[in-house]
């Protein structure tokens, strides 16, 4: 049995970092389609599609947030449920469990075993300590 920060450490962590790096790089031209879809793990051709979906001409710092909440990769999944639950800044049991496609009943055990009261982007990575996962 593994916890959610270990599946999370695996599975986004390292994709929200290269992202944050990414968007603090200078791109004095813009960024490449290659790059995009590498970073976002979807393919060159639905970035071609959602460019032309939502009439994007070229992708600068604004657009790739277009192409972020509208990608089909499980980390551009994950930032548009963060967007649908508008960001909070504390979180109830039932946007974590949204946003990271979590059991509530494993959400609610998880902050009682922790001992959490409140969710916060700060606080989070313990809560996910204390959600145990079927391996």
């Amino acid at each position: 049995m593994c916890t959610y920060l270990e599946y999370y450490n695996e599975n986004y962590a390292s994709k929200i970092q290269a992202i944050d790096l990414f968007l603090k790089a200078d791109h004095e031209n813009g960024f490449t389609l290659e790059s995009i879809s590498t970073l976002l793990n979807i393919t060159m051709e639905e970035i071609e599609t959602l460019m032309k979906t939502f009439q994007i001409q070229q992708i600068d710092a604004v657009s790739f947030f277009v192409l972020l909440q509208n990608g089909s990769s499980s980390i551009c999944k994950l930032f548009s449920r963060e967007l649908h639950r508008k960001m909070p800044y504390f979180y109830s049991f039932y946007d974590i469990s949204y946003i990271y496609q979590i059991p509530y009943e494993h959400v609610v055990e998880g902050a009682k075993s922790a001992d959490l009261n409140h969710i916060t982007s700060q606080n989070i990575h313990l809560l996910f300590e204390n959600i145990h996962m079927a391996s």
